[in-house]
């Protein structure tokens, strides 16, 4: 942790006492990483300043070639620092959970510094900007992170910008004409920026009983039918208020009556007639409206509908029908969060049931990280035809997230092999994750937690994952990717997690710092 001042935060935040005010580092915020997928430079990259105008955000930052060599490093920058202007460098706000892209004017062009040539002078300072939509002014501190293996830099303070931004528009000197000690600013584009390159994120919980799906503003639970109901009937089953407690709590606590309604959905598998599938449908979802009503009180609205085996998430007839048949089987409910909230740890005396209905808890932003910590455990695996080593080094807290720092070494003989991952780091319920088959377990509860989602709650694509703060972009045997995946955080007294790694086997008592 780096030097600096203290600066108070509510509530925990990782450290051994969560009562005690983290402290947070002034800075410099810099790190070495490696850019780019062909050649193999490591680069120097600091966050020189976050800054609050009335119209934007700007992310100051300076990179340098920071490679062994005294020499030029062509194409140092290929990875989308320099050469493709900041496209890949992002922010993340871990309490409001926002991720912030950096912005384009109308033309597609990204707005902040101009591309420069692929040549980067060792021992230059080059000073970029990217622009982002405008931060809340309750955003204090807010997460970078950066397209190399640099890993996130968390804890970065927002400065309110006192007076107009200075605007570089003349044009920097060729790399043919830098020498070393110079500091090259680029021409910055300085268009409007629009709010369209913020996103919501939000978290898959699965338990038991529940899953759970998390962002700063929504929560949708998903409840397994098999729990609540009898085969076939709409009577609430003898297990089922254990679970419906759980949901009912958090609803109170979560749920904001200003912005109704509670909304209960009801959905069967696709076996039998669809009358009938329907009105049962219909039948569960009203069932669990009459609980939550009668519990809950006359503060709340409802909506309540039925939508038989129109919706299905998995796919039934295959060789896992009963699996598939099962996770259709289900009542959804959904509501807007009221508020962001910070919880304290859970005493000793508190019982957390299987199929507790907790997304975890929202710490503050972690503090700035200067080192990734001492591998905690490590593991071999062949994946098709790449051989792989797995470091797991300690986990932390950011925010609503934990995050998981991992370092995968391709371990190949073979020489000709050029791919990064192989199928066995995917998850084939998870389309579009690099690391679905990665997890976090609560012990405890046996809850598990998986790769944070960017999007609107319901959107499921490719592009829709925050699942590697600093994308692993090296190829080839002998190259070695540090990755930070972001997960859901459990709640704040859990202080080790079992890490289910896929193909790598799982780790248990994994420490949270």
């Amino acid at each position: 942790m780096g030097g600096g001042g203290e600066d108070p935060a509510d509530g925990p935040g990782g450290t051994d006492d969560p009562s005690t005010a983290l402290e947070y580092s002034d800075g410099p915020f810099v790190r070495r990483g490696t850019f780019g997928q062909h050649i193999e430079r490591k680069l120097g990259f600091e966050v020189e300043a976050v800054e609050r105008y009335d119209d934007r955000t700007v992310l100051r930052f300076i990179t340098t070639a920071a490679g062994e060599e005294d020499e030029d490093t062509p194409d140092a920058f290929s990875g989308g620092i320099l050469s493709r202007t900041p496209v890949n460098v992002w922010l993340v706000d871990p309490v409001g959970q926002r991720l912030y892209y950096p912005a384009r004017d109308d033309d597609g062009d990204f707005i902040g510094s101009e591309e420069l040539p692929y040549t980067v002078i060792a021992g230059a300072e080059y000073k970029m900007e990217a622009h982002y939509p405008r931060l809340p002014d309750d955003v204090e501190r807010i997460t970078v992170i950066t397209p190399g293996t640099t890993g996130p830099f968390t804890g970065i303070p927002v400065t309110d910008a006192d007076g107009p931004r200075d605007v570089p528009t003349e044009e920097p000197p060729h790399y043919r004409h830098v020498e070393e000690g110079d500091t090259i600013v680029p021409v910055v584009n300085d268009a409007e920026v629009s709010d369209d390159y913020g996103w919501n994120l939000y978290g898959i919980t699965e338990g038991t009983a529940v899953q759970k799906d998390s962002s700063a503003t929504e929560e949708k639970v998903e409840l397994n039918a098999d729990v609540l109901f009898e085969f076939d009937k709409a009577d609430l089953a003898d297990d089922a208020e254990d679970v419906l407690k759980q949901v009912v709590a958090e609803t109170r606590e979560r749920a904001d009556p200003d912005k109704p309604p509670i909304t209960i959905v009801g959905h069967t598998d696709g076996k039998g007639d669809d009358d009938y599938n329907q009105k049962l449908s219909e039948e569960r979802a009203e069932t669990v409206h009459q609980y939550l009503k009668a519990e809950l009180g006359s503060a709340y609205e409802y909506k309540t509908e039925g939508r038989g085996s129109s919706e299905p998430i998995a796919d039934e007839g295959g060789s896992d029908d009963e699996e598939a048949r099962a996770r259709n089987r289900r009542v959804e409910i959904s509501y807007k969060i009221k508020e962001t909230r910070v919880t304290t740890e859970l005493t000793e005396t508190e019982e957390k049931s299987e199929d507790q209905v907790d997304g975890g808890a929202i710490a503050p932003p972690a503090p700035f990280r200067e080192e990734r910590g001492e591998v905690v455990a490590t593991a071999t695996a062949s994946i098709g035809r790449v051989s792989y080593e797995l470091e797991v080094l300690p986990f932390f807290r950011d925010g609503a997230y934990l995050v998981a720092n991992l370092r995968i070494t391709n371990t190949s003989p073979d020489t000709d092999l050029s791919v990064v991952w192989d199928g066995g780091f995917k998850n084939d319920d998870y389309h579009g994750a690099d690391f679905g088959a990665f997890s976090a377990v609560d012990p405890e509860t046996d809850i598990v937690y998986r790769a944070v989602r960017i999007g609107e709650q319901g959107t499921r694509d490719d592009r829709h994952y925050l699942e590697a703060a600093g994308y692993p972009w090296l190829k080839g045997p002998g190259t070695t990717n540090d990755v930070s995946l972001y997960l859901p955080a459990p709640p704040t007294g859990v202080t080790s997690v079992t890490f289910d790694a896929g193909a790598f086997g799982t780790f248990e008592d994994v420490p949270i710092e």
